[in-house]
């Protein structure tokens, strides 16, 4: 049987799909209907509500449902808009609906508004697919980069390694007012998928990345994940070394998405109505 977490998820997503608020009863019934009887608990249906009235708890105006423990509706005049909506989106669909669109530049960009939300500063989405019409070479990039990090000097290469990036999404650098060295730089790796944030969080060295330039960073460096999902506490022990954003630390550094996010969102809906329980 799946856990608590994702029937949350799911009922979240049939609520804004079908456009109409979901009860307790009609829970029961389908989950009834789903799970099969030696796997069903009869308090299976109150964990699942008592789970969406703690997520509504954590985010409050962030969260775009809202629950009274026995029935679950949108609150929000545009919900595709909202960051959670399109994480959890993210969470559940199969691979077939997400393109790398929404997996790199939209997952990345709110990761990269939420990291900047966090840590200050300023942020810059560095991972591949990165061309951009701002962004038209990979030197263009790296010359973003010696801008934020002054002592950087010189970027040592034109072209993405394989064409691909450093092996890291974002980048975040937090400055002083005088401008110098040691300054904070965040970098963050983004997983989306529900088993790549293992080799995650440190996929490729942090020192890798500044062989790029023609000097070293020479400031406190840290490193973060970005996941769509809800962490439990398992996935947060065994990525004690990084610090993490999952679905609620995301929305609550950066509660709404893009219009390009908003539009992928409403094509789901058919999609959404039609995810299994179990």
């Amino acid at each position: 049987m799946r856990g608590i977490s994702y029937i949350a998820d799911t009922v979240e997503f049939r609520t804004w799909a079908r456009q109409a608020p979901y009860t307790f009863n009609e829970l029961e019934d389908d989950l009834k209907a789903a799970i099969d009887e030696d796997d069903y608990s009869e308090n299976l249906p109150q964990k699942v509500m008592d789970e969406i009235v703690a997520r509504q708890g954590i985010l409050k105006d962030a969260y775009p449902f809202e629950s009274d423990g026995y029935s679950v509706r949108v609150k929000c005049a545009d919900p595709q808009k909202s960051t959670y909506l399109f994480c959890v989106a993210l969470s559940l669909l199969p691979a077939a609906y997400i393109e790398t669109e929404q997996r790199a530049q939209q997952f990345e960009s709110v990761a990269t508004r939420a990291a900047k939300g966090f840590f200050g500063g300023d942020a810059l989405r560095i991972g591949a697919p990165w061309k951009t019409d701002e962004v038209p070479t990979y030197g263009k990039l790296l010359d973003k980069i010696v801008a934020l990090i002054p002592n950087l000097g010189n970027r040592a290469r034109d072209e993405a390694p394989n064409g691909g990036d450093g092996g890291w999404d974002v980048l975040v650098v937090k400055n002083f007012l005088d401008n110098q060295f040691p300054r904070l730089i965040a970098l963050g790796n983004c997983a989306t998928g529900r088993t790549d944030w293992k080799r995650k969080g440190k996929e490729t060295e942090p020192g890798y990345i500044w062989e790029f330039f023609a000097h070293g960073h020479r400031s406190v460096l840290i490193t973060f994940l970005v996941v769509p999902y809800v962490m439990d506490e398992d996935i947060r022990l065994r990525k004690l070394g990084v610090l993490t954003f999952d679905r609620f630390r995301l929305c609550e550094h950066a509660a709404e998405s893009t219009n390009e996010t908003a539009a992928w969102i409403e094509s789901t809906r058919d999609a959404a109505l039609d995810l299994p329980f179990n």
